[in-house]
């Protein structure tokens, strides 16, 4: 049992760890309860523990351990049960005198409090105490990479939450109460608090004076979400300042300070999209603060050659010194995208589109775009596999994950110190973008990127990511910003005037094939191209000898890009009915098989009519030629009954097809 001296000791020590920790805890109780009244109830009932218990602490860091431990235990206990929450007698303990926040701190912590509950106490800890990532990790009982995430999506949250109006409202405040100079920074933060309100003030102030238009927040979401098919979106430029990703949809310049997307070209508008094509390629290139693209034809003559390509018709040139002043104009929406990136200018002098890019068809310029695209080419980027072989992005057996994908090139760089870097992207699923470089003494590090442009609508209570699936997707509670999802297409329908194409295209829509069998998601359009080989009449019966191409397309802005296909050689019985499409309903569909059945099995359906197996074994250019042609047709059919905005269709490494 204690004597009353030793209970009056154990007061003073109190009195003295009082004064000493109240702010830190009542902020932290202020930030997981929301309600002043209750924070100070907390804190109140929080150090009567303290003086019940006289736990002994062996030093500072013990005790506030202790204390933030105690508080989110006390808050979470309230928070579960608040309807029972209890009122302290502290007759024991003075008037709380000391002013917790002064005023640059309590606009940041307005910020704090609008994030979920483990995010809060991941900022508080960071920012307000100073604790390392390591040492919140083993106070919060979570993983370094969990608090590291959960700090990633505080911070986005913070930069994605405010509007313009009310994040204007801060930064004036801000601006004008303390001038961001002499600060009063509590003494246990160490100056985080100070660079916490100095990079959100920042970030919203950047995002206030550079605005993207409603146009290019479209373009970045389409470019983000463009579905992965074999490669991650080409890493096409880095410096310090910046990061730029590009496919066959758009261009996004990545500012790395920020964390958020800074300005977007649409490549589409461009004509500068052909990243996977044959005959035609898009080259990208950073040259110091100049951005250059251009067309390179006749690629396929020059593979393993010395010789040059001829001169590129036209270039673009973006100057990223100037983004940022980079501001959205007043009439950028009632720009057209030819004024917008200056297509059709033969003017000597350079046309400028908003501060930064510029377009050129001068022959000199043009030859000195393509000389510094050679020296790039050759020196300055490399195979991503084999610069990142045994990387942690790999698996065991230097084979990447599943539903993950990495840039086909990887760049070398070098930064503001003169250090030599190389990086590569890495994608999973669909929109969790990150950059890997590997430093000068071959360690990894990762950089997660921020590719949303549009409000984080999730609720999620904890924002602990752990439990991320690879699909960019969640699993349980656990949520990550995403951008929109796609429209679905119009079903395909034909509407054209030959009987026996119209009769074997609604087969094979209600067939399995029509269905969904090569769909993969609701986006997506079945569009089939069947290849009528020829016709006999069979009494008041139609023999139809064919091959059933079946397409599945995804839209990529003006362009339809093939997702899978294949073909099905048959023979069709069609007999009339009236009230069917095109007046013939299939009464008879005799498929080949697969693999060595591929070749008997035509021959089989085939017997009796010779020379009619010849038509399905026959690969020349012709009947390739043919099988397009009807794909073009239907696909145009398809582009004008539902009046689409599509100009091209697309297989994966093939030219875009015209369809108007």
């Amino acid at each position: 049992m204690n004597t009353n001296e030793d209970f009056y000791s154990g007061i003073a020590e109190c009195k003295t760890l009082y004064e000493q920790y109240y702010t830190m805890v009542y902020r932290l109780s202020l930030l997981l309860l929301k309600h002043p009244q209750d924070a100070e109830d907390a804190a109140q009932t929080i150090f009567l523990k303290v003086m019940e218990k006289q736990p002994v602490f062996t030093d500072e860091q013990h005790t506030r351990a202790w204390l933030l431990t105690v508080t989110r235990n006390y808050c979470r206990d309230v928070q579960r049960s608040f309807w029972n929450k209890k009122r302290t007698d502290m007759e024991h303990l003075p008037e709380q005198t000391v002013t917790p926040f002064d005023k640059q701190e309590s606009l940041l912590f307005e910020i704090f409090q609008t994030l979920p509950q483990k995010q809060r106490e991941v900022v508080y800890l960071y920012y307000f105490e100073d604790y390392s990532i390591k040492e919140i990790a083993k106070l919060l009982e979570r993983n370094e990479s969990t608090v590291q995430s959960q700090l990633f999506a505080a911070r986005k949250r913070m930069k994605k939450q405010f509007s313009a109006t009310k994040a204007a409202a801060l930064i004036i405040c801000l601006a004008f109460t303390l001038g961001f100079g002499g600060m009063a920074v509590d003494a246990a933060s160490g100056g985080r608090t100070a660079t916490a309100i100095h990079e959100v003030s920042e970030k919203i102030q950047a995002s206030i004076h550079r605005l993207l238009s409603d146009e290019d927040k479209q373009i970045a979401n389409e470019t983000v979400t463009l579905p992965v098919h074999v490669y991650a979106s080409d890493l096409v430029g880095i410096n310090d300042d910046y990061i730029l990703l590009a496919n066959e949809r758009g261009l996004l310049i990545y500012d790395r300070s920020r964390e958020e997307i800074t300005a977007v070209l649409d490549l589409q508008q461009m004509e500068c999209n052909y990243l996977n094509a044959n005959s035609i390629a898009t080259r990208i290139f950073l040259d110091g603060d100049k951005l250059y693209l251009f067309n390179e034809t006749g690629i396929e003559q020059r593979q393993g050659k010395e010789e040059s390509a001829s001169l590129p018709e036209f270039a673009y040139i973006c100057d990223l010194s100037m983004l940022s002043a980079q501001t959205v104009p007043e009439d950028a929406e009632s720009a057209s995208s030819e004024q917008k990136y200056n297509i059709n200018s033969t003017s000597d002098k350079k046309p400028n589109n908003s501060g930064y890019l510029t377009y050129t068809t001068d022959i000199e310029e043009l030859r000195s775009i393509r000389d510094l695209w050679v020296n790039y080419e050759q020196n300055h980027i490399y195979d991503t596999f084999d610069s990142f072989y045994g990387s942690d992005f790999l698996n065991e057996d230097n084979e990447k994950y599943y539903d993950m994908s990495y840039s086909r090139y990887s760049l070398s760089w070098t930064d503001r110190s003169g250090i030599n870097m190389l990086s590569c992207l890495v994608v999973y699923g669909q929109t969790d973008y990150e950059l890997y470089t590997k430093q000068a003494d071959g360690t990894l590090a990762c950089e997660k990127l921020d590719l949303t442009v549009t409000e984080n609508n999730d609720s999620d209570p904890s924002g602990d990511h752990s439990g991320q699936t690879t699909d960019g997707q969640t699993s349980g509670d656990q949520t990550v910003g995403t951008t929109e999802t796609p429209d679905a297409l119009p079903t395909f329908s034909y509407t054209g005037e030959d009987a026996v194409l119209a009769t074997v295209c609604a087969y094979m829509m209600e067939s399995d094939e029509g269905q969904g069998y090569y769909r993969s998601s609701e986006a997506s359009v079945y569009i089939p191209a069947p290849v009528i080989y020829d016709v006999k009449q069979i009494d008041d019966d139609l023999m139809v000898f064919c091959n059933l191409w079946s397409y599945v397309y995804y839209q990529n802005g003006n362009t339809l890009e093939c997702e899978s296909g294949g073909e099905s050689p048959a023979r069709l019985r069609l007999h009339p009915d009236a009230d069917a499409l095109g007046g013939y309903q299939v009464i008879e569909d005799i498929r080949t098989g697969d693999g060595a059945d591929y070749y008997e099995g035509i021959k089989e359906f085939c017997k009796g009519y010779p020379g009619m197996a010849d038509k399905y074994f026959n690969y020349d250019e012709s009947t390739i030629d043919t099988r397009e042609s009807i794909r073009t047709t239907l696909i145009r059919m398809y582009v004008q009954d539902n009046d689409l905005n599509i100009k091209y269709y697309k297989d994966y490494g093939w030219d875009p097809v015209p369809v108007s």
